[in-house]
């Protein structure tokens, strides 16, 4: 089983916060550490998040403080430009958001074609039929709402080699263990410092006391269900 540390956007627009959020993502036992590179104007349409922008030098740097904690660098690209950066980084697997499969085919069809390891989620997937189906690729189920309640799980799809992971946006970690029992072997949740923090990706995230029982109750819940196939 392997664990997304999602840092994202709970940075807070504060660069040096990343090196705390590394650092306990890497404390916690988590695989990867993962953010998002993006545009606000492209994306949003303005500059209204324009504070969670990376520059080429500090997403440089960001790969660097992961490579120094021993974790993953990750991060999910939303234009051809910070593909270009992250391929010159030399970053080994890729994160595609539910948005950017609804609204950016051509871009999907770029990262898919590295043939690096990547990973979709199909929060705002729609269709009966999977978006793509490269072997390089593998499917999170994901509810996109902020945050999804225990009410709001619904048409999650059955695991398989295809099906491989979960991306949540619940409270705690019932439904993160619940989906492992099911067949995830990959979980990606939001970290932050500070669950009382302003926004919803804090106060669905995990923090570190409960990064470690992911890792320690869903290694458990894992190996369980894998001793039983």
């Amino acid at each position: 089983m392997k664990i997304i540390s999602e840092i994202g956007i709970n940075h807070c627009g504060i660069f040096k916060l990343n090196e705390e959020l590394i650092r306990q993502s890497a404390l916690g036992g988590a695989d990867y550490a993962k953010f998002q590179l993006y545009s606000s104007l492209r994306v949003f349409g303005d500059k209204s998040r324009i504070k969670n922008e990376f520059t080429f030098k500090q997403v440089k740097e960001l790969k660097s403080i992961c490579d120094f904690y021993r974790i993953k660098f990750m991060a999910s690209v939303f234009d051809e430009e910070r593909l270009e950066w992250c391929e010159d980084l030399g970053m080994e697997e890729y994160k595609i958001a539910s948005r950017t499969v609804v609204k950016e085919k051509e871009l999907c069809n770029r990262i898919i074609s590295t043939g690096k390891p990547t990973y979709i989620s199909l929060g705002f997937w729609k269709k009966n039929k999977l978006p793509f189906q490269n072997d390089n690729i593998k499917y999170f189920n994901c509810i996109s709402k902020y945050p999804t309640t225990c009410l709001d799980i619904e048409n999650m799809l059955r695991y398989n080699k295809k099906i491989a992971g979960y991306s949540d946006h619940t409270y705690g970690l019932g439904m993160c263990l619940h989906q492992i029992s099911l067949g995830a072997n990959i979980i990606e949740k939001h970290f932050t410092l500070d669950k009382s923090l302003e926004g919803s990706d804090h106060i669905v995230a995990m923090n570190l006391n409960e990064l470690i029982q992911l890792k320690e109750l869903g290694g458990q819940i894992y190996n369980v269900r894998k001793n039983l196939e």
